[in-house]
Parts: structure tokens; sequence; C-alpha cells
């Protein structure tokens, strides 16, 4: 670690609203593989009712602005509280953190295409709130936010954008591995071998993750999630459903591509269930999970690139049925299946770690996408900068 490295604060609460991700990172601009240091991380519960409302406003409903101001403001002041612990508890100044990165949560995400957007509208958007001025008021530490806009301001989907940190993480290595993030949603980085300068980066949303299943068995068994998946493990696949559920044209589209909770959805699957018989609920969870291992196979078979093997972060890998059903499937490609925690990377910190990177490249006035990645059209420095 050179010495002009200082800490930098990455958070975000992610699609499932399952906690808040804290990472404390030492960095410098232009960090990359073991200079990368993690010094701390955790994950804090998101209080029950600020999490129901965040997960309402991914939905339209009534009296919308009223409630997304207040939950905009009460997720800052949450953020901000819980960071002024973190750095507390492990006995750091707030004055030595030299930015704090934060994506807040994603209420609305509307791609570019009309594919990931169910009005057919061809104006792009995308909103993360979490209020960045009461995180900068309350800490004392400078904040970054509002991360995804540039991108799409500049043609590209906005997301992902953590590709760009994995490259920096992994991308120092002689063999080609992807890395699978699976949270309530699954986003892919395909990392091809240093020696391989033609290959360029990969990284795309390939489908639900937790999401579904987490909203399945919140519907019918009012649990958050399906813990180790022992619920879907009780079902039987409905080959049907999986068919007609793998059918929808995203999942057939190439990157660059992106999507959210707005498209994959409950009202997206009931729509798929009102063309069949009534299925025993454990059966769907159990299709819901197979939709997951699918659609993830289906896109590393995709990639243009061999990869030997995936690494697997975020809350999808604690889920035992899942894991096992991915391993199964990855290794009749001969692709091998790990988890970041294998490599000494915690998998619960890495996307907010991802978010202290994305910081220190916008205070060094660096690009934060990538344009393969996103489709933008170039290189772009992201996010607003809100002073102590």
């Amino acid at each position: 670690m050179t010495a002009t490295a200082s800490y930098y604060l990455g958070c975000i609460t992610g699609t499932s609203v399952d906690g808040l991700d804290l990472a404390l990172l030492r960095l410098h601009p232009k960090a990359s593989g073991s200079d990368i240091e993690t010094c701390a991380y955790a994950t804090v519960d998101i209080p029950t009712k600020l999490r129901q409302e965040l997960l309402a406003l991914g939905q339209p409903g009534a009296n919308e602005i009223d409630r997304l101001g207040a939950a905009d403001a009460a997720l800052g002041a949450f953020i901000a509280q819980q960071i002024n612990q973190f750095l507390e508890q492990h006995k750091v100044a707030a004055n030595s953190v030299t930015a704090i990165g934060s994506h807040g949560q994603t209420v609305r995400h509307r791609p570019p295409n009309k594919l990931a957007n169910n009005r057919g509208d061809t104006r792009a958007f995308t909103l993360q709130i979490g209020d960045p001025n009461q995180i900068a008021e309350l800490t004392g530490i400078t904040t970054v936010a509002d991360f995804r806009r540039r991108d799409m301001a500049a043609g590209g989907e906005g997301a992902p954008l953590v590709p760009l940190f994995h490259k920096a993480l992994l991308g120092n290595n002689n063999q080609a591995q992807a890395l699978l993030n699976i949270g309530g949603l699954a986003n892919l980085t395909g990392i091809p071998e240093t020696n391989q300068s033609n290959q360029t980066l990969v990284g795309f949303d390939t489908g639900p993750g937790n999401g579904l299943m987490d909203a399945w068995i919140m519907r019918h068994q009012n649990q958050a999630f399906d813990a180790n998946g022992d619920w879907a493990a009780q079902g039987k696949v409905n080959e049907q459903l999986l068919q007609r559920l793998l059918s929808d044209p995203y999942f057939n589209r190439k990157p660059p591509k992106s999507t959210g909770k707005e498209y994959f959805n409950l009202a997206w699957l009931d729509a798929h269930l009102n063309h069949g018989s009534r299925l025993a609920p454990q059966d769907v969870q159990a299709t819901l999970l197979e939709l997951t291992v699918g659609s993830i196979v289906r896109a590393v078979s995709d990639l243009d690139n061999r990869y030997d093997r995936v690494l697997v972060c975020g809350g999808g890998r604690l889920n035992g049925q899942l894991m096992q059903r991915l391993a199964a499937s990855l290794a009749a490609q001969d692709v091998a299946l790990g988890t970041t925690d294998d490599i000494g990377v915690d998998g619960d910190s890495l996307e907010a770690a991802a978010f202290a990177w994305l910081a220190c490249q916008t205070l060094a006035g660096l690009p934060g996408n990538e344009p393969s990645v996103t489709g933008a059209k170039g290189p772009r420095v992201l996010g607003a900068i809100y002073p102590a």
C-alpha cells in the first residue's frame, strides 16, 4: 500500500433491501489488486418500517412524491447514523476518512430499451435515494453519490457499475474467471486472463437472483427469505412454468443489459402463473430457484470467452440449495464454482467496497464506468460530490 493511501467508506442497501452493507477501505487513486485493503465491514439491519417503505417505493403507488421525499431523508439519516457508529466501533476518526461512496437505494431503474421498460417509454432514467446531504452533514465526511445517472446520460444502462472494481480487484490473474453477485438480482462480470489483452471486460444483469424467491416466501410464509433454500427443496420444479419464465425476451438479449425489480417482480410472476393450473407454493419456489440457476448458467454459456471458474458473492451464496444446483449445472460445462470468500474477499462487503473505490475514482477525476459493460459512449467520471 502506498504512502498516499487513505480511508474511503462505501455503503449500499442493495436490491433485496435486506440490510445496509458498510465497507472501510484504504485506497489510493488507480488502486488495484493487493493495493485494495479492506479494513472493516459490517451489515446492519434496516428498521422494519423503513425497509417496508423502501420496498413499496419500488413499485408505483399513491402519494409517491411525499413518500419518496420522507424515505429519502430517513434513509440518508439512517446511513449517517450507522456510519458514525461503525467508525466509532473501529476507532477510526471521521476526519481520517477522505470520502464516503453511497450508492443509496434504487427505487426505479428504467434502462434505455423498451424491453426493460414495461411502459414502453424511450426516455431512460434511474433513481437512487438516501439523501447524501444528510450523510455529509451528519458524519462531517465528504460524500459521493448518484453514481448511475451520468453513465445513463452518456447512453449507457447505468448498470452494472461494479465490474470495473471487480477487474481492479481480481484482474491480475492467469486464469479467466467470472464473478457472480447474487442479490435481489444476479449480475455477472467476466474477467479475462491478464495476458488476454484482446478480451474486453464483460458485465451485465443475468436476471432474478434472490428477489423473486424472497417475495414469494414473504407472500406465503411471511418470511423475509428462504433460509438455505429449505422451502424450495420441499417443492418440485414445474418444467412448464420454468420454460414460460425462461422464454422472457430479457434472457435472450445480448449485453449491454440491465434490469430491476420493476421488471422481475411478483406481478411478472403472477402473469405467468395465470397461464397454468394452480401449483403448490413450494413448487413455485422450487421453480423460481431453478429460474435463477438456469438464467445464470445460460448467461455463462453465452459469454464469448471461456471462463474456468465462477466466484459467487452476495447473499445468494448462503443459499445451500441454490449453490448446489448452480454447482451441478456449471460442472456440466466444466466450469468450477466457488465463492469470493475462498480467495479471501468477503462476499457480503464486496459491493459496498466497490462504492468506496468508485468514490476514490470520482475525487481523483478518473472514470467509474466501463463502456463495454454499460454501453455508454465512453468512460465517464461518475457521481456528485457533497463536501463535508
